[in-house]
């Protein structure tokens, strides 16, 4: 250490150099650390010292794990499958690949299963009333603004909103449709009802995409939903659930799904963002 007349104190090149090698001894090596945070001037003289590349590596390391959370272990599967990180991140930020949206989804569909229990048209009719509203309550969650955590970071990301509405709308059918299609395959009645659900759902799902630019997932969703239980209630009040995925009504279901799919293919390439906040 150098010191002059007056009371500061500046440290001499050698204590400098060794404390940037990491050399310096303990006793030293705290007092310089000490020192450099109120000596400017001793602060530039040690800064030099270190390779330029050095420095930047360091601050790059710190910006990269304070910034950049760690991937979880569903992101790490996902990028081991081939996605890429960045999609991989949006992906896993949907609320339908969160924990309490698998709960929620495993509720709902336990219930119906567990109605069947008490009565095979109530649980039939619950089953009807729920499978294909899951996969829209995902696609409302995750386009609808204020459930979605990443919003802002996505509505301002440079990504094809065509291509983030495939993948989520991906993520969101991955974590509804497996469980849900397992439960129908329980219920009681033809083996056909296990899957008879997914037309009406595919109906559902493309017509609030479709619609959901104008007027908001969330309120699409809302509304899609709305008719959907009428429609149900109604034919269980005429004790003909089973008429609502008859051969017709799956023509119709699917009909209305392609609507749905070819306004999605032709209007969301003209957009800036696939969603609106409501």
């Amino acid at each position: 250490m150098t010191t002059s007349d007056a009371r500061p104190w500046h440290c001499d090149e050698e204590t400098l150099a060794a404390f940037a090698l990491g050399t310096v001894d303990p006793v030293s090596g705290t007092s310089v650390e000490t020192h450099l945070m109120t000596c400017a001037e001793c602060r530039a003289a040690v800064s030099r010292l270190y390779p330029a590349d050095l420095l930047d590596l360091v601050w790059d390391g710190v910006r990269e794990r304070v910034e950049a959370p760690a991937p979880g272990p569903v992101e790490r599967v996902l990028v081991g499958l081939g996605l890429s990180a960045e999609t991989a991140r949006l992906l896993v930020s949907v609320p339908a690949m969160q924990g309490a949206w698998l709960v929620g989804l495993f509720c709902a569909t336990g219930f119906a299963a567990l109605a069947t229990t008490l009565d095979d048209e109530l649980g039939l009719m619950t089953f009807l009333a729920i499978a294909p509203l899951a996969p829209v309550a995902g696609i409302a969650a995750s386009f609808g603004g204020g459930a979605d955590p990443a919003h802002e970071l996505v509505a301002a990301a440079p990504y094809s909103p065509v291509r983030l509405l495939m993948v989520r709308t991906a993520g969101v059918l991955a974590t509804s449709v497996p469980l849900a299609v397992l439960v129908g395959l329980l219920m009681p009645g033809p083996a056909w009802l296990g899957v008879a659900w997914l037309t009406p759902a595919a109906a559902a799902v493309c017509l609030t995409l479709a619609i959901g630019p104008w007027l908001g997932h969330t309120a699409t969703a809302a509304v899609v939903a709305a008719i959907w239980s009428v429609t149900v209630a109604g034919a269980a009040r005429m004790d003909d659930v089973l008429a609502l995925v008859e051969p017709a009504m799956q023509i119709l279901f699917l009909a209305l799904a392609l609507l749905g799919a070819t306004v999605v293919a032709l209007r969301y390439r003209t957009l800036s963002t696939p969603w609106r906040q409501s």
